[in-house]
């Protein structure tokens, strides 16, 4: 390959799933290196074109890590190969740049393609990092403008008699009495919120709004990271949408990604994948409800009308699932073998 790739992201079950259909079988030294993360018995070989040598014993994880890394790009450089052969990767960027049509046109060509690559501009979005921004939020604000009141009489006052409810609660073990002071507490808390909005910039969110946003979250998108790909610069309706496993991102976690790229990375990265959802303009599809069309409700048994009603419900969270990542036009899904930052080489 004429390219150098750094690694964020990659599923390496499919990968290998995709090398074993092409292939009828997955390099040995390949699917052998990669049982055991932290232990290699004797005897086995490394030999795949960049990694090679010989590993005996037991070596240190990171020296393991950094060899399992490099049969990633192995096997990134093979996946990508392979598709190529076989005509079945389609490269978005420079298919639109040969394209002689319209947009319109050539989104109408986007659901005949299988596996895609497309390089733009990026974003993650870690709906559980959200959750705790939420959680979080309010503290944050009070720590970073409550200083700019503390020399605040009325904040002064108010801070001593929280010292002071704090300690009756911690003193009182009768349960109503308790509950009296704990009424003091949030009622002093409140009016110290309430100075802190109106002295400073301060925004402080409503708790209960904190708390339904996160039952929200919890509901429709429980535990989600997301990348979003803007691969078109003069189209940005148009978006690559993926859905990424944790357990796939190269150094182990989002906040190694974000603290090097960002949640919103200033540099253009490339995503690797075979679409999964990609609505048209008018939906072809075949609705499962319509079996009922031709029937009046007086035709129907009580189970059919309940079962009507029950596919409606779901159809109607369609429509909800649609602001959480679910792609409509002339978005796209893929389900994504990899994520890198690419550099050409300029092999003259």
């Amino acid at each position: 390959m004429n390219s150098i790739k750094d690694l964020i992201y990659f599923d390496v079950d499919k990968a290998r799933s995709i090398i074993s259909q092409l292939n009828g079988g997955l390099i040995s030294e390949i699917s052998r290196a990669f049982e055991d993360e932290n232990e290699v018995s004797s005897g086995i070989g490394f030999d795949v074109k960049v990694v090679k040598g010989n590993v005996g014993g037991k070596n240190k994880e990171k020296i393991l890590k950094t060899e399992k890394i490099d049969l990633y790009h192995e096997l990134l450089n093979e996946v990508e190969k392979q598709l190529i052969n076989n005509q079945s990767l389609s490269n978005i960027n420079h298919c639109f740049d040969i394209w002689n049509g319209s947009f319109n046109e050539f989104m109408e060509v986007i659901p005949n393609m299988n596996y895609i690559k497309a390089t733009g501009w990026g974003m993650f979005e870690d709906f559980e990092r959200l959750k705790k921004i939420f959680s979080n939020y309010n503290e944050v604000q009070r720590l970073i403008f409550g200083s700019q009141i503390d020399n605040n009489p009325d904040v002064i006052a108010l801070k001593l008699q929280l010292k002071e409810a704090k300690k009756a609660v911690l003193s009182n073990e009768n349960r109503n009495t308790k509950a009296k002071e704990l009424s003091k507490v949030v009622a002093i808390e409140k009016k110290l919120d309430t100075i802190l909005d109106s002295e400073t910039s301060a925004y402080l969110l409503d708790d209960d709004y904190i708390t339904r946003i996160k039952i929200f979250l919890d509901t429709f998108s429980p535990k989600r990271l997301n990348f979003r790909l803007l691969p078109l610069e003069d189209f940005n309706s148009f978006q690559i949408l993926s859905n990424l496993k944790s357990e796939y991102i190269v150094d182990g976690n989002l906040d190694s990604i974000i603290y090097t790229y960002g949640t919103r990375p200033n540099v253009k990265l490339t995503v690797l994948g075979i679409i999964t959802s990609a609505p048209r303009e008018n939906d072809i599809r075949v609705d499962s409800k319509d079996e009922y069309l031709i029937y009046d409700d007086n035709e129907l048994s009580g189970v059919q009308i309940f079962d009507r009603a029950f596919r409606g419900v779901f159809t109607s969270f369609e429509e909800f699932e649609k602001i959480f990542f679910t792609p409509s036009y002339p978005k796209i899904a893929l389900s994504p073998i990899a994520i890198y930052r690419e550099v050409i080489l300029n092999n003259r």
